[in-house]
C-alpha cells in the first residue's frame, strides 16, 4: 500500500473532529438538523484551516445513508466514497486549473440540472474559486442564485477580496480563523501518540508556533521531523530543522533588557553566536516577542490577541509590567532599525550588540524617544524622594533671590547662591539617568550652552504636546546662549522673519516659557534674534519673565536684552551700569558695525 501523508490520514471525518472552527461547525450542524441548508456557501480563510475538509463533511451530512444528519456515521458507503473523492453526486473542482468559461459551462452549468445519481443532494465544491475568470463568474451567477432543488455550492478561497461582490451577495460567508496554538498542540499530541512518535511538549509548542495557525502545515512538519529524527523529536531538533528560536531565550534576553545588564547582553550574544544561530532570524523572533510584550502592556488582558500558551502569558504580563510601555515602544523602533541594518551589514553580531547597548543606555542618545524614556525614569526617581524635592524648587523660584542679603548686610553674590544651591540634596535617579538640567541663571551662575542645545528637542516636544500648531514656529530655530551667559537666544534664520513675529505674541511666549519650565525646572530668560551673530537692538524681541524683579522707571534696561531674574538691585547713590549694552557695542565695533542709539544716556552721580 502506498504511503499516505499524515495530514490526509488524520483529516477530520465529522464536525466533531474539526479543531478551532466551532463557530462554523455549530452553524452547519444546526442548518442540517433543521433542514435549513443554504444553496451556496463561501468558505474563506488562511491555508490549512479546514475549508475543503468542512465542505466534504457537509456533503457527508447531506448524503449519508442515515441522513440528512448533523452526525454522519462516516462508515457507510456514501461517506467513504465522499471521503475518498469518488462519489458521483459530490463534484470537487479545482478552479486554478479550470479558469475558462468553457470549463464552467461544461462541468457545472451543463450538468447541474440532472437529478442526483445515488444520493439525495448534489454538492459542488469549487476550491480556489478566486482563480476563475470574470467571464466564468458571470456565467455562474444565475446558476448560483437559482440552482435546482437539492443542490448546494461550496466555494472555497484564501483571497475573498478577489471574488466579485455579486458572488458574495448570493452566498452565506463563513470566515475560518487561524487555529490557536493550544488546539494545534492538542491535535499534534493525539497524532504523535497514535503514530508512536516521542516528542516533548516544548517541541510541540514550537511546531505549532511555526505553523502560524495552519493545522496542515503543523502536521506536515511533525511528519518531517519524525522522518528526520527516527520518531524521537527533541526541542533541539525542531530548532535545527526549522531555524526557530526557543522562547526561553527570548524571555532571557527580555530579562537582561529589564535590568539594563549590558555585560550580560554581550555574553548572551556571544553564546548565541557560538551555537551558530541565525542572528537575523533571532532578531525577527525577538521583535515578535517584544510586540507581544507591548500589546500586553497596552491592553492588559491579551489572551485573545497574543498567540501563545497560558503558561507563557503569565510571564509576558510580568515582563511587560517591569519594562513599561514607553521603553517597549522605543525598543520596537530600535529593533526595526536593526532588522533593516542586518540585511546588509557585514557583522550582524556587532549590530546586535550596539542595539542592545542603546536599549540599556538611553542617556547616550539625543532622540526624542530616548529623552522621553530618561524623563520617565527621572520622574520615577523623584517621586520616591519627596523631602529632597520640596526644598529645591522653593530656592530656585524665589523672586527675591537676586536681592537677598546675608546677616552682614552686604548683598549676596551669585557665587554664594550657587554654593547654596549645590548644598541642597538631590533625589536619587533610577537606572543611571542624568539629572534634569537646571539653568544656572536661576541661581546666579552661567547657563551651560551644551546643556541648552541638548535639551532643545525636549522643549519642542513640550510645545508640541501643549499646542502642536505653535511648535511649527520654532521648527527651524537654533538655540544659543547670550554673551552674558544668562540668557537663552532663539536664532531665527534670515528668511524666518514672519515666523519670529508670530512667535513674538504674548500667548506663544507664555507657551515657550511653560515648555522651558517643564524641561529645565525654572525657565531661564530668553530672547529672539533674526539671523546669526550679534544684531541691532531693533531686530531683537525682548521679554521679561513675570518672576523678574521690577526695574525702576529712572533706570531703563539695556535695549534688546531681557533683564535676568536674579540681577542684583542698585541703590540710588551707586553708578547705574549698562554692561549688556557696552558688551554689544564692543562686539559690534569688532565686526566693523556702526551702533546707533538715539536714547538719552544715563547720568552718573559722583
Amino acid at each position: 500500500m502506498a504511503h499516505q501523508s499524515l495530514y490526509r490520514q488524520y483529516r477530520p471525518q465529522s464536525f466533531d473532529d474539526v479543531v478551532g472552527q466551532s463557530h462554523i461547525t455549530r452553524t452547519l450542524r444546526n442548518a442540517v438538523a433543521e433542514n435549513a441548508v443554504a444553496h451556496a456557501y463561501l468558505f474563506t480563510g488562511p491555508r490549512g484551516t479546514g475549508k475543503t475538509t468542512t465542505a466534504r463533511i457537509l456533503a457527508k451530512a447531506l448524503n449519508c445513508e442515515n441522513g440528512p444528519t448533523p452526525d454522519p456515521d462516516v462508515s457507510c458507503q456514501d461517506c467513504i466514497d465522499i471521503a475518498e473523492g469518488r462519489h458521483p453526486d459530490v463534484h470537487e473542482l479545482d478552479a486554478a486549473s479550470r479558469t475558462q468559461v468553457e470549463n464552467v459551462r461544461e462541468e457545472i452549468i451543463g450538468r447541474v440540472a440532472y437529478a442526483p445519481t445515488r444520493g439525495t443532494w448534489k454538492v459542488y465544491i469549487i476550491d480556489e474559486v478566486h482563480m476563475l475568470s470574470t467571464h466564468s463568474f458571470n456565467a455562474l451567477l444565475k446558476t448560483i442564485e437559482e440552482p435546482p432543488p437539492r443542490t448546494v455550492f461550496v466555494l472555497c478561497t484564501t483571497h475573498p477580496h478577489k471574488v466579485p461582490e455579486t458572488i458574495h451577495s448570493r452566498c452565506q460567508r463563513f470566515d475560518f480563523h487561524r487555529i490557536g496554538i493550544e488546539d494545534i498542540v492538542g491535535r499534534l499530541r493525539h497524532i504523535s501518540s497514535a503514530e508512536e512518535i516521542e516528542v516533548s511538549d516544548p517541541a510541540l509548542t514550537m511546531i505549532a508556533k511555526h505553523a502560524l495557525g495552519g493545522m496542515r502545515d503543523a502536521i506536515s512538519t511533525l511528519e518531517q521531523l519524525g522522518a528526520f529524527t527516527g520518531k524521537k523529536i527533541a526541542l533541539e531538533d525542531v530548532e535545527d530543522l526549522l531555524g526557530e528560536v526557543d522562547s526561553a531565550l527570548l524571555f532571557e534576553l527580555a530579562d537582561l533588557v529589564i535590568h539594563r545588564d549590558i555585560a550580560g547582553s554581550f555574553r548572551f550574544v556571544a553564546r548565541l553566536a557560538e551555537t551558530g544561530a541565525d542572528l537575523s532570524e533571532f532578531v525577527r523572533e525577538f521583535t515578535g516577542h517584544v510586540r507581544d510584550l507591548y500589546v500586553t502592556s497596552a491592553v492588559g488582558d491579551s489572551s485573545g490577541i497574543v498567540d501563545t500558551t497560558d503558561e507563557s502569558l503569565a510571564r509576558l504580563h510580568a515582563q511587560a509590567n517591569a519594562i513599561g510601555q514607553e521603553r517597549l515602544s522605543r525598543l520596537l523602533d530600535l529593533l526595526g532599525e536593526l532588522a533593516g541594518e542586518m540585511r546588509w551589514t557585514p557583522d550582524p553580531r556587532l549590530a546586535l550588540e550596539v542595539a542592545l547597548t542603546r536599549v540599556a543606555r538611553p542617556q547616550g542618545e539625543l532622540t526624542l524617544e530616548a529623552l522621553a524614556e530618561r524623563i520617565e525614569s527621572l520622574e520615577r526617581g523623584i517621586s520616591s524622594a519627596v523631602p529632597a524635592v520640596t526644598t529645591a524648587p522653593a530656592v530656585a523660584s524665589a523672586p527675591t533671590v537676586g536681592v537677598a542679603e546675608p546677616s552682614g548686610g552686604s548683598p549676596a553674590t551669585g557665587t554664594e547662591e550657587v554654593e547654596q544651591a549645590e548644598a541642597i540634596p538631590t533625589a536619587p535617579v533610577m537606572d543611571s539617568v542624568a539629572e534634569k538640567p537646571v539653568p544656572a541663571a536661576s541661581t546666579g551662575g552661567a547657563i551651560d550652552r551644551a546643556s541648552v542645545k541638548r535639551s532643545w528637542p525636549a522643549v519642542l516636544a513640550e510645545i508640541k504636546r501643549a499646542k502642536a500648531t505653535r511648535a511649527a514656529f520654532f521648527s527651524a530655530v537654533e538655540v544659543d546662549v547670550d554673551s552674558d551667559e544668562k540668557t537663552v537666544v532663539l536664532e531665527f534664520s534670515a528668511d524666518q522673519e514672519f515666523s519670529m513675529k508670530l512667535a513674538d505674541t504674548a500667548e506663544t511666549r507664555e507657551l515657550l516659557r511653560g515648555a522651558l519650565a517643564a524641561v529645565f525646572g525654572t525657565p531661564p530668560p530668553f530672547r529672539y534674534q533674526l539671523g546669526r551673530g550679534p544684531v541691532r537692538p531693533a531686530e531683537i524681541s525682548a521679554e521679561i519673565p513675570q518672576s523678574a524683579p521690577s526695574v525702576s522707571a529712572a533706570e531703563p534696561s539695556s535695549a534688546g536684552f531681557e533683564t535676568p531674574a536674579n540681577a542684583p538691585e542698585t541703590d540710588g547713590d551707586s553708578t547705574t551700569t549698562m554692561s549688556d549694552e557696552a558688551e554689544a557695542e564692543r562686539l559690534l565695533g569688532e565686526l566693523g558695525a556702526e551702533f546707533v542709539d538715539d536714547r538719552p544716556q544715563e547720568q552718573t552721580t559722583d
